[in-house]
């Protein structure tokens, strides 16, 4: 994502979010899983709890984020 659609993006759903969405992306394992939990999730990006349950809440009913189970997610990356 370029420096022009992170700016749009952070404006209309807020900096810590595209952040988060910027750390997870960057978490993907070669079998497209994130293997991390919640807390350690707000510890990398510097964000609240909350903050990051709405940012998995925003991507699961964008229908890109599926929770299999504590601390593993799949996140599509089409």
């Amino acid at each position: 994502m370029n420096d022009i659609e992170k700016s749009i993006f952070s404006a209309i759903h807020g900096e810590k979010k595209i952040q988060i969405i910027d750390f997870l992306i960057q978490n993907i394992g070669e079998h497209g899983f994130i293997n991390l939990k919640i807390d350690e999730i707000c510890k990398a990006t510097n964000t609240s709890k909350p903050t990051v349950l709405q940012t998995f809440k925003l991507l699961e009913n964008a229908k890109v984020f599926k929770k299999i189970k504590n601390g593993v997610y799949e996140l599509k990356t089409f």
